[in-house]
């Protein structure tokens, strides 16, 4: 089965990182389709500050090697206007995730990836409105159906 092109958050990269399955061998299987991770320039925030506030040196060094066949995708323009877009949607419905997730959302959004997370609550509310999935890579592939499919037509940021 084709996994789609996706953003790892912090929690599923952290898990690879750890090898903890079954999220490592979905990475496996992730990387033998597209060779390399993406990430947002947040997990790598949260990553390294995590690894440095507790002196995790090996964790932190197994951390600079994963980077190795990992990108990183900044925040730029467009980023930060999805974003702004998203958070005037949800804000007015109460329904506003964590200011990270909205933001690595916004990013997945905006270069057609999924997000890849363990945390789906942390991003349940983006797909009500706009075109985003979730996957989560702690069930198998013939149980998954990513949470975002089947959106409707006609809600803002859906086309």
């Amino acid at each position: 089965m084709n996994e789609p092109l996706s953003l790892i958050d912090t929690d599923v990269f952290s898990y690879i990182l750890k090898r903890r399955e079954p999220f490592y061998q979905r990475s496996r299987e992730y990387l033998k389709q597209y060779t390399r991770f993406t990430i947002s320039c947040l997990t790598y925030y949260e990553c390294l500050r995590g690894y440095k506030a507790v002196g995790a040196t090996k964790r932190l060094q197994v951390f600079q090697e994963l980077l190795q066949i990992t990108d990183v995708l900044y925040l730029d323009q467009g980023v930060l206007d999805k974003s702004a877009e998203i958070y005037s949607v949800l804000k007015p419905k109460g329904e506003l995730p964590g200011e990270f997730d909205l933001i690595i959302g916004a990013t997945a959004l905006l270069h057609d990836m999924s997000v890849v997370t363990n945390n789906i609550t942390h991003y349940q509310t983006i797909p009500r409105y706009f075109p985003l999935d979730i996957e989560d890579w702690k069930r198998p592939h013939d149980q998954e159906a990513p949470l975002g499919h089947g959106r409707e037509k006609g809600k803002p940021g859906n086309t």
